[in-house]
């Protein structure tokens, strides 16, 4: 029996972490295990696919034989949606144990991050909330969480045909949010990437429907299921429509690009999809806090972790070194540049594909034409630019900065 199962069946005390304000269980100050989830059900909303306007939301337990969160222990075991929880314990992980020039983290956010997933399935909820009331317990009485952050799935899994990017978009977001903030969430003292935040998720929800669970055409999410936003996500991030205008003709403006949730997508779908970033081993250091007491010695943690995985303990890595050495990423353009500075191997690369994707539209002003006839030159032009950022000639905020008097 796995971790993640033998965790699902046993009884998993939510409790507080220190420092973080009114998560405190009656009964008993033990933390539940990181890097686990829990189970939890609506008592008054369940099926219902409700959350509460404000306050807790009263839940209780389930455990994974438990009709109405089906099939989604089956899916934590293997598969993208595994891929995508564990994603959420490398966030976490990261900032627990990361130490950056001689900095970690603050107690408050390590103990957000030490935190289980807790998954409410039958109250629906995009991004993550906050405050759980837990009926009942092991000890008896409940127990009263109001801070801690739990996720929202709708009711009747099963019969979510694309239950998979449903998924993805909620872990991803939720690690986006906590890597963005230091661990802290919606408690950081400044506001944080939203465009950035979504994008992410958008580019995760992408490669969920291209994730192939089981051989021949059947094995991915069909193109007709799934919500029209969902669909319209996946063709969009896919055939690069964010960069254009609504006619899909004209380029848009560099700051728009740059503010664009679905232009940061499409980068980080490319990047994701690279064989070139996501498979390149990083730094052996680098792992530390992803390897610590987790991974046996003399074996290379990326072999572990997987193309997939590797990317994004790379780049969720890269993000969150930068937040605790207070710089940042405020878009998608500071987040290539945060990327190819801590990893000098791929800054090649990942420049070439975010100049690509944008036609050149944040380093050259106006960019490059996006008109068939003149894709030739396209190329040539775009790869010029990608070498001269590359060379520190040019910036990928080329464009706005020219502006600025």
């Amino acid at each position: 029996m796995s971790r993640l199962r033998s965790l699902a069946y046993s009884f998993v005390v939510l409790a507080a972490a220190v420092g973080l304000s009114g998560c405190k269980s009656k009964t008993s100050k033990e933390l539940a295990p990181p890097d686990s989830y829990v189970l939890l059900l609506p008592i008054e909303t369940a099926g219902k696919g409700t959350v509460p306007s404000a306050g807790t939301l009263q839940v209780r337990r389930a455990d994974v034989k438990t009709n109405e969160v089906q099939p989604l222990p089956r899916l934590f075991e293997t598969g993208f949606a595994s891929e995508m929880l564990r994603t959420v314990y490398l966030a976490g992980q990261y900032l627990r144990d990361a130490t950056i020039d001689g900095q970690r983290f603050s107690e408050q956010g390590r103990a957000i991050a030490s935190l289980p997933v807790c998954l409410v399935v039958g109250a629906d909820q995009s991004s993550y909330a906050r405050g759980l009331s837990v009926q009942g317990g092991f000890f008896g009485g409940g127990m009263e969480l109001p801070g801690i952050p739990w996720l929202g799935i709708p009711a009747d899994p099963a019969h979510d045909k694309a239950l998979l990017q449903t998924l993805a978009a909620r872990f991803a977001r939720y690690a986006a949010n906590m890597v963005a903030s230091g661990g802290l969430l919606d408690q950081a003292p400044k506001p944080l990437p939203t465009a950035l935040i979504e994008g992410y998720g958008m580019a995760m929800e992408v490669v969920a429907r291209e994730w192939r669970s089981t051989p021949g055409p059947s094995g991915v999410i069909q193109t007709s299921e799934g919500t029209a936003a969902q669909r319209a996500v996946f063709g969009d991030v896919r055939d690069n429509r964010f960069v254009a205008d609504e006619k899909q003709k004209t380029l848009r403006g560099a700051r728009e690009l740059l503010d664009s949730p679905g232009v940061a997508a499409t980068v980080l779908y490319r990047m994701a999809q690279s064989r070139t970033v996501g498979a390149r081993v990083a730094p052996e250091e680098f792992y530390a806090p992803y390897a610590k007491n987790r991974m046996p010695p003399g074996i290379s943690p990326a072999a572990i972790l997987g193309t997939f995985r590797n990317f994004q303990a790379k780049l969720l890595g890269s993000w969150a070194s930068a937040v605790l050495r207070g710089k940042a990423p405020k878009d998608i353009a500071d987040l290539v540049e945060i990327y190819g500075a801590t990893f000098a191997a791929e800054r090649a690369e990942v420049v070439r594909i975010f100049v690509i994707t944008t036609y050149g539209g944040t380093v050259k002003p106006g960019g490059c034409s996006m008109q068939p006839q003149d894709m030739q030159r396209t190329l040539a032009e775009l790869t010029t630019l990608a070498a001269e950022v590359g060379a520190g000639r040019k910036s990928l905020h080329q464009a706005i900065e020219s502006k600025t008097p």
